[in-house]
């Protein structure tokens, strides 16, 4: 098992929402969580955007906290949302810690916990997403694959181990999200990164080098969840994948 030692503060995350079951399923930003430098932040979300919209058509009401469109929300905005997350003086913290890779003595803020564990919860399809904005080289990451399932008929599961080294290409030719950036092993293409992290792995990609590997599998046998650790490091450097 792996450990990331060190998280950079996110000076924002994305407020992403999952349609339910019966929907399209697709994963949609609707809204940003800012830091403004001086431990405040500001909920807000992003109602004029191609987005926000597709997710209303398919029954997105809003974050249950914050009811209105169109205001910006500063109280108590991150105790919010760090509901979502085990409390730092659970007796077990560590194990959650483990979880995300994170080693037990790291000193992570509770924006950057946010952003990097996805603060998901089972039931209302919401995750927190950190975009890496002006992030770069050296960094270390750990991310989950998008679209994996569709992609179980022509991978297979048992094409994949912990360990097994992956690539990050990217998709200029794309029809939907010309930003794409694909995942891939030697059996094949079996996922995308995120497209809210596209930006910060296309930036990655023209710039540095990515070394990366399957690091965890779970979920289901019907929904299996793979994530992937990586580092990014500057042209010249020699690091070597564990």
């Amino acid at each position: 098992m792996n450990f990331i030692n060190h998280i950079l503060q996110p000076s924002r995350l994305l407020l992403v929402w999952q349609s339910p079951e019966g929907k399209s399923r697709k994963r949609f930003v609707v809204g940003e969580v800012c830091a403004d430098g001086s431990e405040t932040y500001v909920f807000r979300y992003l109602p004029n955007t191609v987005d926000f919209f597709k997710a209303q058509t398919e029954g997105f009401m809003g974050y249950p906290a914050f009811r209105k469109y169109h205001q910006e929300y500063q109280e108590g905005v991150l105790d919010t949302f760090l509901r979502r997350v085990p409390p730092r003086k659970r007796g077990d913290f560590h194990k959650y810690l483990e979880q995300w890779r994170l080693a037990a003595d790291i000193e992570i803020s509770d924006f950057a916990l946010l952003g990097h564990t996805g603060a998901k919860l089972p039931n209302d399809g919401f995750s927190l997403i950190n975009p890496f904005d002006g992030i770069n080289a050296p960094y270390q990451f750990y991310i989950e694959v998008a679209g994996f399932r569709y992609y179980r008929e022509s991978f297979s599961l048992n094409d994949i181990t912990i360990g097994t080294a992956v690539n990050f290409v990217l998709e200029p030719e794309n029809d939907i999200d010309t930003n794409a950036v694909r995942i891939e092993t030697l059996a094949g293409k079996f996922g995308y990164v995120n497209k809210v992290q596209c930006h910060a792995f296309n930036r990655w990609l023209k710039s540095s080098t990515i070394t990366a590997w399957v690091e965890r599998i779970n979920g289901t046998d019907e929904r299996p969840l793979i994530y992937i650790l990586g580092h990014v490091d500057n042209i010249n450097s020699n690091r070597i994948a564990a």
